[in-house]
């Protein structure tokens, strides 16, 4: 479909003419392609790496605004024309790192991660990613080094305002309405969207919300729009190029996830990015050179392909284990990014890009179908056969011998399918659906945790059965059962918005006796190999290191007992368990490490715990009591593996256990 001009459509005073800014427009690109990276490769050296994909989407949405915007003057827009060029343009090089996510997976993903990868995979075929990772929430889920495709939810929003927008431009065009006042009633729509996301305590869906992401390509579109008089008194005042330059340099160095409203906060990068559009071109030489430099107009133009393949480069390095120091890793996994990604560029992305007019809308659109039905159908295959779990011959043996434990026939109690059990759930239904103990005891306990909560649920189950106690469970994986805190770092989103207050709903539904603390308490304080800066922060400080975070929970802990307290509930701290150095996968049948190393792990905690013991009612568990011997904690016993990985203890484990609750529930 093309359109034919009007008279009136051509005068060059009705809408700005062409502003061409190709070298500014490409410097802009590098210094957001190469925040991301930064970013994403080491996040504490610019710790506002990631509004580089914001600024990304300011770019895209005045370049392509632009670009339709001219076509409809001139009267040459092709719906037709645009899409196949938009295919042409993206889809070479994301089909092969699509498919060499396929290969990277395939050797390094462990069987659940692989089974996950494949939901993203095919989800791909449709641009639909951003909404699989808005629903993946979680301790394993939010773990981003193992989605090698987490990068494409960005993509998936770029394509989605694609579609939509020559729609929009076309229709607003023909019906001769006020284009650019249009777009900023819809970019404050979006805005609103996004903080409402913020105000709802749902950071995640609004972070991967197309709608909540509009609002960033308004801004960029609506520069098309502008009348041609504020682009030259932008040009003619170097002032806004510093304006804008500077709101971008703070919003990296300083722009952090954590800070309170940092949602809201992405407009100060996005219209810094405005700015330096509309201002690169200043009449100062030094200005221009500033963005114009030729290292960062060619890296700009390879930008697609370095956001495309950094990510999954750095999925294959964290999970292949190199044993490398962190600063040589990073290193290379730079210069293997630069060099794959140069290759992508050279040879597939720009063959295809300057010969797009060779192919026909039939070619492409079969090439589309068949990038659909590929991703689909592998994606559809690796779900099938659950991950394909028979590429780690130590998994599928591990596998077997966790289902052969058979937990009724060593203990008498039937293991319960619990559900619903987290704080997203309301109290009514977490009490009725996670009840575990005995159904008619007086006395009654709650476990709170993270995922240990859930490990050790059979033991507490068993425990309270057999003492007539009852209990419930509620577990949040990730987040550590601490009042007024959230998790920081490698699993931003997990603590619930929400947790505090369904806490509280659900001891106003039930009373209980005891309250059991059960979490991983050492990866918050001090890491772990596959999370080494899972912290945690409160609304006073933020944690990026094990310092701060330690002294978050040490106050919150206290705070949380006395809280228990003055309910006159009693508190259980439950040590963490004996955890591995690796996956019980990955090391030998007959490992065993020492009980020392065991107690340097969990110093902190027992540290901690002794001074709070004072506020009044409060008991310990330790594990390692019964798990360990006087000098060492082996992995196996009776024939049996006691881990599923390298933290959460098997059913084995938790039957040994029992005991140790039962003596808690007096």
């Amino acid at each position: 479909m093309r359109i034919m001009p009007k008279p009136l459509e051509l005068s060059h005073r009705c809408l700005p003419t062409p502003i061409v800014f190709s070298d500014s427009i490409q410097g802009l690109r590098a210094i957001a392609v190469l925040a991301v990276i930064a970013f994403h490769f080491q996040p504490h050296w610019l710790v506002g790496g990631y509004v580089g994909v914001d600024m990304f989407f300011v770019i895209s949405g005045f370049l392509i605004t632009r670009m339709i915007r001219n076509d409809l003057q001139a009267g040459t827009f092709s719906f037709g024309q645009f899409y196949k060029n938009r295919v042409v343009r993206l889809l070479p090089n994301l089909f092969l790192m699509v498919a060499t996510t396929i290969v990277i997976g395939y050797w390094v993903l462990l069987p659940y991660d692989f089974f996950q990868y494949a939901k993203s995979l095919q989800f791909s075929a449709i641009y639909l990613t951003n909404m699989v990772f808005a629903n993946q929430q979680g301790y394993f889920d939010m773990s981003r080094d193992v989605k090698p495709l987490l990068h494409t939810w960005s993509l998936s929003i770029e394509e989605q305002f694609y579609l939509l927008l020559p729609l929009l431009l076309f229709v607003l065009f023909k019906a001769r309405l006020r284009i650019g006042g249009i777009l900023l009633v819809l970019g404050i729509a979006s805005y609103g969207i996004r903080w409402r996301y913020t105000q709802l305590g749902l950071p995640s869906e609004g972070f991967f919300s197309f709608l909540g992401r509009i609002w960033e390509f308004m801004i960029g579109a609506g520069i098309a729009y502008l009348p041609l008089a504020w682009h030259d008194k932008l040009k003619t005042q170097p002032l806004w190029f510093w304006i804008g330059a500077s709101l971008i340099f703070l919003s990296l160095i300083g722009l952090n996830e954590g800070l309170p409203y940092a949602d809201a906060l992405l407009l100060a990068p996005c219209l810094g990015t405005a700015i330096l559009i509309m201002s690169s071109e200043s009449k100062s030489a030094r200005l221009q050179a500033w963005l114009h430099n030729k290292l960062l107009v060619f890296i700009g133009g390879m930008s697609y392909s370095l956001y495309l393949w950094h990510w999954p480069l750095m999925v294959w390095f964290h999970q292949s284990d190199w044993g490398l120091p962190t600063n040589l890793e990073v290193l290379l996994l730079t210069l293997v990014t630069a060099l794959v990604s140069y290759a992508a560029w050279k040879y597939i992305e720009t063959p295809f890009r300057r010969n797009k007019q060779q192919y026909s809308g039939k070619v492409v659109a079969a090439a589309t179908i068949f990038f659909g039905i590929f991703c689909i159908s592998a994606g559809g295959y690796i779900y099938a056969k659950s991950g394909l779990e028979s590429r780690f011959p130590s998994y599928a043996v591990i596998a077997k011998n966790l289902a052969s434990f058979d937990f009724h026939a060593q203990t008498g109690i039937v293991q319960r399918s619990l559900q619903s059990c987290s704080p997203e759930a309301s109290a009514n239904e977490i009490i009725k659906n996670c009840a575990i103990g005995h159904p008619q005891a007086k006395q009654s306990f709650l476990v709170l945790g993270d995922s240990h909560a859930g490990s050790w649920a059979p033991a507490f189950d068993a425990a309270g059965q057999q003492n007539q106690w009852g209990g419930v469970l509620l577990s949040l994986p990730g987040c550590p059962p601490l009042m007024g805190i959230q998790s920081w770092d490698g699993a931003k989103d997990i603590c619930h918005p929400n947790f505090d207050t369904r806490l509280k709903d659900v001891l106003s539904a039930k009373s209980f006796n005891k309250v059991f603390l059960v979490a991983y308490w050492s990866m918050y304080s001090e890491g772990d190999e596959r999370r080494p800066y899972h912290f945690i922060s409160d609304s006073k400080s933020l944690s990026n290191d094990a310092t701060t975070s330690k002294k978050v929970i040490a106050q919150h802990l206290k705070e949380t007992i006395q809280y228990f307290n003055e309910k006159g509930i009693e508190v259980v701290i439950v040590h963490t368990v004996p955890t591995l150095p690796k996956r019980i996968q990955d090391l030998s049948d007959d490992y065993s490490q020492t009980r020392m190393a065991v107690e340097v792990r969990n110093r902190f905690m027992k540290d901690t715990v002794n001074p709070a013991q004072s506020l009044g009612s409060l008991s310990t568990l330790d594990a390692a009591n019964v798990l360990c011997t006087a000098t060492v904690c082996p992995t196996r016993t009776g024939g049996y593996v006691m881990y599923s990985d390298n933290n959460h203890i098997s059913l084995a484990s938790a039957a040994q256990l029992i005991p140790l609750v039962r003596s808690a529930l007096k």
